[in-house]
C-alpha cells in the first residue's frame, strides 16, 4: 500500500525538499514530520533507531504507533489542540516525565520539541525527539551513590562512637588510645572528602549532560524557526512562478528564481552552521596543516562571496601576497564567516575593506560601513546564539562568531574587534606564519 510522504505535499521546491532531507539524515536527533491528522510523512534514520521501526513501517501510521498504551488517548486530545492552534515551538512534557514506545514493546525516556510549518492550506508538524536514557541512568546512578554515602557515613560514626565509648572505658593505654581515636576521626574525614570528591565528578558529568541536552533542544527550536522563513518564501515564489506562463513574464519568473535561490542559500548556511558546532563541540574537527597561498585563498573566497553580496556592495583587499601554513578549508569558512557578516551588516553600495599585513605573523583586517555593534553587548559577541539588539530583525543563528573563535584557536591564532554602533566594524584575524 502507497503512503504519503513529505515528497508528496507538493508544499516545498526540490531545492527545499533537499535541504530538509539533508538536515533529517545528519541529525542526530530524532525528526518525524506528520500531517494534520497526525498521519507520519517523514522518518530520518535517527528515528527509525530510537524506536525499531523503518521508514516504511511507519509512513501512513499515526504519531500515537510511538506512544505507550496508557499516554495514547490524553497525546491523541493534546495533538488536536495543537493543530487548532497556530502555537509557535515549544517543549512537551515540561515538569513530567514522557516516553516512547519502541517497535519491541519497550520504552524509553525521551523529551520532545514541536514546531510546524504551513503551506498549501495545510499545518505540518515537526517533532524534534531526543533519547534521553543516558542522563536519566546517570541520575539512578547518582541516587544510589547519595545512598550509599550515606550508609557508609551512618556506618563510620557508629563505629567511631563504639570505639570511643571502648577507650572510655579503658584505663590501660591512655595515651595510645587517644592517639587511635584521633586517628580514626582523620580516616572519617578522609573518607568523607573522597565521598564528596565522587560526588561532585557524577554532578559535573550530569550537569554537562544536562547542558548538553539543553543546548540541542535550544538549537532545535531556533533552527524550526530560522527554516520556516526561508521555506514559506521559496512556497509562495514557486506558487508565483506557476503563474507567469506568458512568455513576456520572463523577468517576473527569473525574480522569484532569485528569492528561492537566497532562501536555499540561507537553508544551506544554517545546515553549516548546525554541522560545524556538532563537530567541533564533539571533537572530531581535526586540523590538516600544508602550505597555503593566502592571497590567492582570499582571492578565491572574495569572487565566491561575490554573487551573495547586496546590491552596490564592494569588496577591496589590499596589502602583498604571502604564504603560511595552516589549515586551508578552516581557514576559508572563518574567512566566508567574517565577509558574510560584514556584507549582512552593511547597507546596498557600503564598501568592504581587506587589508592584509605580515609582521611575525600575519593580520588580517575585515571593515565594514555597517550597523555595528552596542558596546554594552560586545562583551558577549563570541558567545553561542548571541545576537546583538540592532540585529535582531536580520536573519542568522548566533553561531557563526562562535564557530569562528572556535576554529580560530584551533589555528592557534586570535580573534579580535572594534566597533562603534551606526558606523561600522573592525574584525581582526591574527594567524602565526607556521601553526604546530
Amino acid at each position: 500500500m502507497k503512503h504519503t510522504k513529505l515528497a508528496d505535499k507538493h508544499i516545498f521546491s526540490n531545492e527545499g525538499l533537499h535541504a530538509i532531507e539533508t538536515l533529517c539524515r545528519s541529525s542526530s536527533e530524532g525528526i518525524i514530520f506528520c500531517d494534520n491528522e497526525g498521519k507520519i510523512i517523514l522518518v530520518n534514520p535517527r528515528a527509525e533507531e530510537m524506536f525499531g521501526y523503518t521508514e516504511e513501517e511507519l509512513l501512513g501510521e499515526r504519531i500515537e504507533i510511538l506512544v505507550p498504551k496508557e499516554s495514547k488517548s490524553s497525546h491523541t486530545s493534546l495533538r488536536n489542540n495543537y493543530i487548532k492552534q497556530d502555537a509557535e515551538p515549544r517543549r512537551m512534557g515540561v515538569g513530567r516525565d514522557l516516553e516512547g514506545l519502541r517497535k519491541d514493546g519497550k520504552t524509553f525516556p525521551l523529551e520532545i520539541s514541536l514546531s510546524h510549518i504551513t503551506g498549501d492550506g495545510e499545518k505540518l508538524i515537526i517533532a524534534f525527539i531526543t533519547d534521553i536514557s543516558i542522563r536519566k541512568e546517570n541520575e539512578r546512578k547518582l541516587e544510589e551513590q547519595r545512598q550509599q554515602l550515606k550508609e557508609y557515613t551512618s556506618e563510620l560514626e557508629r563505629k567511631v562512637k563504639a570505639r570511643t565509648s571502648e577507650l572510655e572505658h579503658m584505663n590501660l593505654g591512655l595515651q595510645s588510645q587517644i592517639q587511635e581515636r584521633k586517628l580514626a576521626e582523620e580516616a572519617l574525614k578522609e573518607s568523607l572528602q573522597d565521598l564528596k570528591k565522587a560526588e561532585q565528578e557524577i554532578l559535573k558529568s550530569l550537569e554537562k549532560e544536562k547542558q548538553l541536552g539543553e543546548l540541542k533542544s535550544r538549537f532545535v527550536s531556533m533552527a524550526s524557526h530560522e527554516f520556516r522563513t526561508p521555506l514559506t518564501t521559496v512556497l509562495s515564489s514557486a506558487n508565483l512562478i506557476a503563474r507567469y506562463t506568458e512568455g513576456d513574464q520572463q523577468d517576473a519568473r527569473e525574480k522569484h528564481i532569485d528569492r528561492i535561490k537566497k532562501s536555499v542559500q540561507n537553508l544551506t548556511s544554517i545546515l553549516n552552521d548546525f554541522l560545524s558546532i556538532e563537530k567541533l563541540e564533539s571533537g572530531a574537527q581535526k586540523v590538516d596543516l600544508v602550505h597555503v597561498e593566502f592571497y590567492e585563498l582570499l582571492r578565491d573566497v572574495v569572487e565566491e562571496m561575490s554573487i551573495s553580496l547586496k546590491e552596490g556592495q564592494e569588496i577591496v583587499i589590499t596589502g602583498s601576497a604571502t604564504s603560511i601554513t595552516s589549515d586551508p578549508h578552516i581557514l576559508k569558512n572563518i574567512l566566508i564567516n567574517l565577509i558574510s557578516n560584514a556584507s549582512k551588516y552593511s547597507g546596498e553600495k557600503d564598501k568592504i575593506e581587506i587589508k592584509i599585513e605580515v609582521r611575525d605573523s600575519v593580520l588580517i583586517h575585515v571593515t565594514d560601513q555597517g550597523i555595528g555593534i552596542p558596546k554594552s553587548e560586545q562583551k558577549e559577541l563570541f558567545g553561542r546564539f548571541f545576537r546583538a539588539g540592532n540585529a535582531t530583525n536580520i536573519q542568522g543563528t548566533g553561531l557563526g562568531l562562535n564557530i569562528v573563535k572556535k576554529y580560530t584557536d584551533l589555528l592557534n591564532g586570535q580573534i579580535s574587534f572594534t566597533s562603534t554602533e551606526g558606523k561600522g566594524s573592525t574584525f581582526t584575524l591574527q594567524l602565526p606564519l607556521t601553526s604546530h
